[in-house]
């Protein structure tokens, strides 16, 4: 992670004018819209009226369903005569009365080629075909087709055709007294964790945490008391004769008639997991308030910028700045600039000029001048303080950006402060803190916003390859009582129980009666509405907590006997390489002590085919010794590493000559534009001065001096050679998985996809470890705090596009962190606290796809502190220590 706190270089800038995709685009214009409407929702997909883009009418609705739905409803009746009395209910027209008009459209669309993807009826009609053929088969798989279609009839489809809605509602009705919910939850897994169906056709709809937010910042007079502050800093300039370069507001504009009563102060402590939208809330803020976006990590503020950026938003960046000078607008927040003649295009902006900004985004350092830097545009009722992770650096006794926190903290003018965060304390635990708050700001309200999302499962698997839960992880009764109450007060925990192993605990406990009947299924699910991934880990915490006494020893020996590893031993082949040969118990023992207590480790070579679906996050204390490992454990041969190596000092070689020459060059075209310059006082000798990039195309195209130094650089750069290993040594490449794992089940196992032009730039590169360069050649990168700049920029495009097989890198690197992750690992080198241990956790599974996802503690102990109450967290001294007034 990168605290350093400095300005943003060249390829940032760059990067923030990339656009996001369309379809983030979509849910960043779902957050602006539902500041103002915070229960709006859509769904991607469309009714047949709203493909066809009709115009809605009764007579048209019966049109479509005699033309395009009742022929595939009609041979349903035949195959299935249980559906007759369904259809018995709908009663369409035969011949309603269509406009010309409407029937010539019609007539170019052809049946045939609509589809459940343009039309959501047909979907609806597929999905209860299914259910009514598995049911007259008697079928057990007739109910995950119910289940399917109850949730698929909620979603918010405009103008679905009313006649296959009746068809849909009556086919759910005839069979809802048939509906178990013990044997739903069972197949739960299959039902909710695996159904690629509800996910894809979903509504998409904002998060219970943002609308609780939204609702907290409203802000109707916004536009009042930005007028009213506008119009009276006109008439102070003009009194005080200096230049006003606000147009927006006429200098006669009166203050408003009566002084709105200001709003009270506000402390919102924002608790959400990770990946559920919180880092762009600020987006959806701004629509009526003033934002500065405070941020320790830069890699965040730079995401919210790159959005904010793809819908409009003005905003501005105060990073590394040591006062309001140092603020750089971006165009879209430009008030006065200068053009260029040539092409129109902004050329210089005024960056004093903040009245259209919105959003501003500043690191730690750059807090004061930032916040000064609004207060002198907007009053300070209508500026929100949005400090993103502000328990960064907490979990350290010590730490040089302790004093900017307290700094910022205390010398902070804003009334109105979110703290946002997944692990930010508890409203309890924080007492000094918010009392210095209401203190400083009389009146104060601190509202507590805290939400658990738990719509996937994302296991943590122990050195041995077993998942973990709470009854795996003590025989003493009590104990568990103990984990049950964390989970309890920290239940984002939920996310990383597996809902499989979840289901066989619950199944388990209420066959052999080891609940009470008021704890079973049937009296705590009514109907299958009540049936998601959160209420069922809620029920299995419920079942842990109201064991019947005396029994727990039974559950525990029980379960832990029949326990299965999610993970296998490779124990087809060595880590050498070599394949080991089923032919005795001594061989059996002798694999299992090969093995130890170190399932799925060799991630470079036998174990790599675990990984699957998206890259992996290695996170480690000590990067190189991991770096090293890696490396090590590919069994690359002497004499290719020879040749690789070699082919790397090479080209460190010719990067020194590099280097050298570009130095050489940018010195010479400074002397001679400077030589020009000293007698020349035209238009073109200032236009040189003033743009570098035609100052040196300039003189690189007429001075032989430059064409010459241009020309061996030219040479220079196509003399680096470009490295390659064979597809072998390349974790989940063809050959590598047909010599590490070829008879096991591969499926999925994911590798890297770096192209040439990627390993020539990390080739040219002098200042990174030689190691490094021979990771990437594996698909392997590394994040740690170190010089290169550029290195970590490859990496974090790469990261980005989900190039990278694995990243490597340090703890503090965890947070923020919005890149797509499959599995991490937690090395047991790392001395985390709890709040990390989470922290670590949120970097996985952050994407709304369905894929297989894991967590791989190397350390007991780690788990166990995760699970277990923390006494005297760190974090929360240090933040009553450091959110409090100096005095």
């Amino acid at each position: 992670m990168d605290l350093n706190q400095r300005k943003l270089t060249k390829n940032e800038w760059e990067t923030i004018e990339s656009p996001v995709s369309e379809q983030e685009k979509e849910v960043l214009n779902l957050i602006i819209q539902g500041y103002n409407n915070v229960n709006i929702k859509y769904n991607r997909y469309h009714s047949l009226f709203q493909y066809l883009k009709i115009e809605y009418s009764e007579s048209m609705e019966d049109y479509l369903y005699n033309k395009y739905f009742s022929p595939k409803l009609n041979e349903i009746k035949k195959n299935y005569q249980t559906t007759l009395s369904v259809f018995q209910l709908i009663t369409a027209k035969n011949n309603p009365a269509i406009k010309k008009a409407d029937l010539i459209r019609l007539e170019k669309n052809d049946p045939s080629k609509i589809n459940p993807d343009n039309a959501y009826e047909y979907l609806l009609i597929d999905t209860a075909e299914q259910l009514i053929k598995y049911k007259e088969k008697k079928s057990s798989k007739w109910l995950f087709h119910y289940f399917t279609l109850s949730k698929l009839i909620k979603n918010t489809i405009h103008h679905l055709n009313r006649h296959v809605l009746m068809f849909v509602t009556k086919i759910l009705a005839l069979y809802e007294d048939d509906v178990d919910l013990t044997k739903v939850i069972e197949h739960s897994v299959d039902f909710i964790e695996k159904n690629s169906v509800i996910l894809k056709y979903g509504d998409i709809s904002l998060y219970e945490h943002q609308k609780q937010l939204f609702s907290t910042m409203k802000n109707p007079d916004f536009e009042e008391r930005q007028a009213s502050f506008r119009a009276e800093l006109k008439l102070q300039r003009k009194h005080n004769g200096e230049h006003d370069s606000d147009s927006d507001y006429d200098s006669d504009t009166p203050l408003c008639s009566a002084e709105k009563k200001a709003p009270a102060p506000r402390l919102i402590l924002y608790i959400a997991p990770t990946g559920t939208g919180k880092t762009l809330s600020p987006i959806g803020i701004s629509e009526k308030n003033r934002v500065i976006f405070v941020c320790a990590a830069r890699h965040v503020g730079l995401a919210l910028a790159r959005a904010a950026i793809s819908v409009g938003k003005k905003i501005a960046f105060a990073f590394g700045c040591a006062s309001a000078d140092d603020i750089r607008l971006h165009y879209f927040a430009a008030k006065e600039y200068t053009v260029n003649k040539r092409d129109g295009r902004i050329k210089k902006v005024d960056n004093s000029v903040g009245d259209k900004v919105e959003i501003i985004i500043c690191d730690l350092k750059s807090y004061l001048p930032a916040m000064y830097y609004m207060k002198a545009f907007n009053p300070v009722e209508n500026i929100v303080v949005y400090w993103d992770e502000p328990t960064i650096t907490l979990d350290y006794e010590n730490h040089e950006l302790h004093e900017t926190i307290q700094k910022n903290w205390n010398d902070n003018l804003i009334p109105n402060m979110i703290l946002s965060s997944a692990t930010l304390p508890k409203l309890h635990e924080l007492t000094e803190t918010l009392e210095d708050f209401k203190e400083k700001f009389p009146g104060a309200q601190i509202v507590n916003i805290v939400s658990h999302d738990c719509k996937k499962t994302i296991p943590i698997i122990n050195n041995n390859g077993y998942v973990v839960l709470p009854h795996f992880m003590s025989t003493e009764y009590d104990r568990v009582l103990e984990i049950v109450e964390n989970c309890e007060n920290n239940l984002t925990l939920l996310r990383y129980f597996d809902l499989k192993e979840v289901v066989e605990f619950i199944l388990f406990v209420e066959k052999n009666n080891y609940v009470t009947h008021s704890n079973k299924i049937a009296r705590q699910f009514a109907s299958i509405d009540d049936v998601n991934m959160m209420n069922i880990k809620l029920h299995y915490l419920r079942c842990l907590k109201n064991v019947i006494g005396g029994s727990w020893g039974s559950i525990y020996i029980s379960l832990k006997a029949n326990r299965v590893r999610r993970i296998e031993n490779n124990d087809t082949i060595d880590p050498k390489g070599i394949p080991i040969k089923k032919s005795s118990n001594k061989n059996a023992d002798d694999k299992s002590s090969i093995n130890g207590n170190s399932c799925a480790i060799y991630v470079s070579t036998k174990d790599a085919y675990t990984l699957t679906d998206g890259p992996t996050l290695f996170l480690a204390g000590d990067v190189e010794k991991i770096a090293k490992f890696c490396i090590q454990q590919a069994n690359i041969p002497a004499k290719v590493m020879e040749d690789i190596l070699g082919k790397i000092e090479f080209n460190n070689q010719v990067n020194e000559k590099i280097t050298i020459l570009e130095h050489k060059l940018e010195d010479l075209i400074e002397k001679k534009t400077m030589k020009q310059q000293s007698g020349d006082d035209s238009y073109a000798a200032k236009k040189l001065k003033n743009e570098p990039k035609s100052r040196d195309k300039e003189i690189g195209e007429k001075d032989g001096d430059v064409i010459k130094l241009n020309s061996d650089l030219t040479l220079l750069r196509s003399m680096i050679k470009s490295a390659e290993l064979n597809e072998t040594f390349i974790p989940n490449k063809p050959l590598h998985l047909k010599k590490w794992a070829e008879t096991l089940h591969t499926v999925g196992a994911f590798t890297s996809d770096i192209d040439e032009d990627t390993i020539t730039d990390i080739m040219l590169l002098n200042d990174i470890d030689d190691s490094w360069k021979i990771l990437l050649l594996m698909g392997i990168g590394v994040f740690t705090n170190h010089p290169s700049i550029t290195y970590t920029e490859i990496m974090k495009k790469l990261a980005d596009q989900q190039k990278l097989y694995m990243i490597i890198a340090s703890s503090d690197y965890i947070y923020g962190t919005n890149y797509q992750f499959c599995h991490a690992y937690l090395s047991k080198d790392m001395k985390l606290t709890q709040e990390k241990i989470i922290q670590s956790l949120g970097r996985v599974g952050r994407n709304n796809i369905q894929q297989t996802y894991s967590i791989r503690f190397r350390d007991d102990e780690q788990i166990n502190k995760l699970f277990y109450k923390e006494e005297n967290k760190i974090e929360v001294a240090n933040m009553n220590r450091l959110f409090k007034a100096v005095i």
